[in-house]
């Protein structure tokens, strides 16, 4: 299907972009492995599952196209197009979903992990969840307390430290 070569490559592409991101997590400081290296990890998988779409999705293409004749190479051109706007809207909200979550590591790097998911978390929810008066107030309630939670989490019981943002 076409939209899976689009979406294997919107992963691709993601994937790099994270993995870059990855690279400037400090160095270990006690263990061979370093902060990134699970990122790392997780990024390469999901880049090679979407190369791994993309050329599925090229050779079932290429497999159906054999039979079709050039006469109709504007007909399946216009229903590429048709059919990447059918896929952009109906996959609209995982799009928006890693374009936030790229925004978000970016806002970490210079707001720091608290500013950044008080930002993060009500924006993502109010795109994914409903816009109702009783949903807001639950938003703000499950984001700041979310945020607050895993905070003292990993700062007092884990004694991991937490992104503090460089204009902070």
């Amino acid at each position: 299907m076409r939209e899976d070569k689009i979406i294997g490559i919107i992963l691709v592409i993601f994937s790099g972009l994270m993995f870059y991101k990855t690279l400037e997590f400090p160095p270990a400081m006690f263990g061979a492995l370093g902060a990134g290296v699970f990122p790392q990890i997780l990024f390469t998988l999901l880049a090679s599952a979407g190369a791994g779409l993309t050329i599925s999705g090229f050779l079932r293409d290429r497999k159906r196209d054999k039979g079709e004749r050039a006469g109709r190479r504007k007909q399946r051109t216009i229903q590429f197009w048709n059919t990447c706007k059918e896929s952009l809207h109906y996959h609209s909200h995982v799009i928006i979903s890693f374009f936030l979550f790229f925004c978000y590591v970016i806002l970490m790097s210079y707001f720091g992990y608290t500013i950044a998911s008080l930002i993060f978390m009500p924006i993502l929810m109010w795109i994914l969840g409903p816009r109702t008066r009783r949903a807001v107030t639950m938003t703000i309630v499950v984001s700041l307390g979310m945020t607050f939670i895993i905070y003292f989490a990993f700062l007092k019981f884990l004694k991991v430290f937490l992104p503090e943002g460089s204009l902070f």
